[in-house]
């Protein structure tokens, strides 16, 4: 097992304004969301965020668990460990030759990009007469309590695999987890053959390209405005609130 840096392709800092993978499922939702965050600045509260981002940080560092003296912090530590231990077992990698990289950032033809929290790479033989086939294995960590949509449904999670496919073309098949220390179950998993990812990686693109537009569409939503600082100012969420509370004496 060898560990690498994470200078792939671009750096954190040319991402400019182009969207992220963690975006896309709520540009997937609303079309004007990207256009509109770059508008208007994040008026709330970012102490959540930085203790995530902080948590994150400890992961990358593979900071020793004696090592770490909030308690929160250290338990975050363990079950993620511990939840990544498990995903390497049931991929059979702990004697594997395999190389890994944490934090790596991958672009899409220079529209958009996401920062993978974890990702490993190794080679095996295939069934039959496939031949030596190349694998990968990602990983995304939430660090704060709070619900996520699983591996399976996860928008952010696919975004990744696709750009894995995407830079490393000859990737067979991508595993992927979703790792929340403070959940139950602690990870969920999907898997992905590369054919899927590629024809998921153009329908991305897509709606990203869309999104550019000037008059990208807004449509409100739970899920799309709840992160969006343009929430405030937006008439379709303003809309969408009169419709919901219409008839209800509130």
């Amino acid at each position: 097992m060898e560990t690498e840096s994470k200078d792939l392709n671009k750096s954190d800092k040319d991402r400019g304004e182009a969207p992220s993978a963690s975006k896309l499922g709520a540009i997937s939702l609303c079309r004007g969301h990207h256009n509109a965050n770059k508008i208007f600045p994040w008026y709330g509260e970012r102490s959540e965020a930085n203790e995530g981002t902080l948590r994150h940080e400890i992961e990358e560092n593979e900071v020793p668990l004696d090592e770490i003296e909030d308690e929160d912090r250290k338990i975050c530590a363990y079950n993620c460990r511990r939840a990544m231990r498990w995903c390497r077992e049931d991929l059979g990698l702990d004697n594997s030759d395999t190389t890994i990289e944490r934090e790596a950032r991958l672009w899409y033809d220079d529209k958009w990009s996401g920062q993978l929290d974890y990702m490993e790479t190794w080679s095996q033989m295939g069934k039959m007469d496939e031949g030596l086939l190349e694998y990968a294995f990602i990983a995304d960590y939430k660090m704060l309590r709070g619900n996520h949509d699983p591996a399976p449904e996860n928008i952010q999670l696919l975004a990744q695999a696709c750009l894995v496919t995407k830079n490393f073309p000859n990737i067979h098949k991508v595993y992927v987890a979703l790792i929340e220390p403070f959940q139950d179950p602690s990870y969920t998993t999907a898997s992905y053959s590369s054919s899927f990812l590629r024809g998921k990686g153009a329908e991305l693109n897509t709606i990203v390209l869309e999104a550019e537009q000037e008059d990208a569409p807004r449509t409100a939503g739970s899920v799309q405005c709840k992160w969006c600082s343009a929430l405030p100012f937006c008439p379709e969420a303003r809309e969408l609130l009169k419709t919901t509370l219409k008839g209800k004496n509130i």
